[in-house]
């Protein structure tokens, strides 16, 4: 599925740059039922993201108790240290974030760009983080440097990053898409912080390579443990 929404994406993003050369005003004057189907295209993956049932994968679902099975011998002196590292990272990522779209928001507020440019950095930014699952990640590079993107502390907060700049071209679509990954995002914090042990491979063993099922992982360990996905 990420594979596949790499490449969709990938696409937006070029009719965004076609769209930002030589027709401005296309993405905002297209039939009502393409921004319909697109609406309810973007707008499945955050509402998956909050339901236990709809989960099928343990980089999403660690935030529900179903991908949870504690890890023998966790200390927890360094398992407290960890989570107040990685929730520091967190801290930090969201200022990054705010301060990625606030050079574009001022422009646009101020009138100095369309909003064209709006509807290309959503692209961009939609296009990114799926760049960021299977290539480089700024985040995790400047903030987490970790090893496993499967306990990524903000791993579920794509819907936010994903959509967050629609809300600066508000309509009855884009105010819908920009909630659900807001709500995706508060979902995940509150697992976060009420389960902080299911988020990491020191407290739950799901998370160990044995039985990782991350299509994208970076390092490619787990073909060596699982003969279906060799």
């Amino acid at each position: 599925m990420n594979r596949a929404r790499l490449f969709s994406s990938g696409a937006l993003f070029l009719f965004a740059v076609y769209c930002l050369i030589r027709d401005p005003d296309l993405p905002f004057s297209l039939p009502q039922f393409v921004y319909i189907v697109g609406t309810a295209y973007f707008a499945v993956f955050p509402i998956k993201d909050l339901f236990s049932f709809s989960t099928n994968n343990t980089y999403k679902g660690r935030q529900f108790s179903k991908y949870y099975e504690p890890a023998e011998n966790c200390d927890k002196e360094d398992f407290s240290l960890l989570v107040k590292r990685s929730n520091r990272a967190a801290v930090y990522s969201m200022l990054f974030w705010l301060a990625y779209m606030s050079v574009p928001t001022v422009l646009y507020l101020t009138g100095v760009i369309g909003r064209e440019w709006i509807f290309f950095f959503f692209a961009l930014s939609n296009f990114a983080i799926f760049y960021a699952v299977f290539g480089w990640c700024p985040i995790n590079k400047l903030f987490f440097r970790s090893s496993c993107c499967n306990e990524c502390r903000v791993y579920n907060w794509d819907s936010f990053f994903q959509y967050s700049f629609l809300i600066l071209i508000p309509n009855v679509y884009t105010v819908i898409l920009f909630s659900l990954g807001c709500a995706s995002l508060i979902k995940w914090e509150i697992a976060v912080h009420r389960h902080p042990e299911r988020f990491y491979k020191m407290s739950n063993a799901c998370l160990s390579c044995e039985k990782c099922d991350m299509e994208s992982c970076k390092k490619n360990k787990k073909k060596f443990f699982s003969k279906k996905l060799k």
